[in-house]
């Protein structure tokens, strides 16, 4: 298993730039890493890093050890699912990722059922931003990847798994209070509230507005969906949002929420995974699981 924990080492310093970095990650010393690295670059008989202070960056052969590396571990990854379902879901492992409208407001429920039924399997979630999770996925450091928008690669498997709706969203006094719908060009001279670039629901919007030559100049950028539903609140703008993310507040009174004429407010989320990935049997009881849920 030498090698094996070689190319942990490795991986762990090319993902982290860092000689410490790495010694903090594998849980070996700084000198240890420092061996580890130069046995493989005498065995290969190339520098796998280049030095630069503190920081380190792969080589050319180094970028072609790093893309074996993580084909290595997917597949030692795959074989221990495989292992693990000999035994059935009495154990195990479930990886999965999700934007944050999925992984705050629609997963939790799912979660704790799962949970409730499968309590051996360890489940562990990454929330993150649409595109970082299918990048996560490409990466096999994901299991399953749960999107606010459909990715276009040909090494994934996209399905539709729930569809949800846009909703403009404003400040309780705000002048949409008396207002049952609102048109595209109604947003305009209005400061729109926006979450991070690269958030799922903000590219459609931006799309479908775009796609009515609608192009918003007053944005104020607030980070996540929270971060956005606190500044409307506030009074710092107005938004539009996934249904089910503004939901509660709508309810509560706290936001206005209005309906939208005029463009399309269809929100489907994808199921995002590996063209020709062995699914664990965790994840496909987790999907079948989800599925149920979505179809009631």
């Amino acid at each position: 298993m030498d090698n094996l924990n070689q190319l942990r080492v490795f991986r762990a310093v090319a993902e982290s730039h860092s000689f410490t970095r790495a010694a903090e990650l594998v849980h070996l010393t700084q000198p240890g890493i420092s061996k580890h690295i130069k046995q493989m670059e005498e065995y290969f008989g190339v520098h796998l890093f280049d030095r630069m202070g503190k920081k380190v960056a792969l080589t050319p052969a180094g970028e072609i050890l790093l893309e074996a590396t993580l084909e290595i571990m997917a597949s030692i990854v795959t074989a221990e699912q495989r292992i693990e379902d000999l035994k059935g879901l009495r154990g195990g492992n479930l990886v999965l990722g999700a934007s944050f409208p999925i992984g705050i407001y629609v997963l939790p429920g799912i979660l704790a059922a799962f949970r409730t039924k499968y309590p051996e399997v360890e489940v562990t979630l990454d929330i993150s931003l649409s595109e970082k999770i299918v990048a996560k996925i490409l990466a096999n450091k994901l299991e399953l990847g749960l999107a606010s928008r459909a990715a276009h690669d040909p090494r994934l498997v996209v399905t539709e798994f729930m569809s949800d709706k846009l909703v403009a969203i404003a400040p309780r006094k705000h002048w949409w209070s008396n207002k049952r719908q609102i048109k595209p060009n109604e947003l305009l001279g209005e400061t729109f509230v926006v979450a991070a670039r690269g958030a799922g629901t903000r590219a459609i919007v931006e799309e479908r507005l775009r796609d009515k030559g609608i192009v918003l100049t007053k944005i104020v950028d607030f980070g996540n969906t929270e971060g956005v539903k606190r500044a409307v609140e506030a009074g710092l703008g107005v938004s539009i949002q996934s249904h089910c993310v503004v939901q509660r507040e709508i309810a509560a009174g706290s936001l206005t929420g209005v309906s939208l004429s005029g463009i399309d407010t269809g929100l489907p989320y994808f199921c995002v995974c590996r063209k020709g990935k062995h699914l664990s049997k965790a994840a496909h009881a987790f999907l079948y699981l989800l599925r149920n849920r979505m179809a009631k």
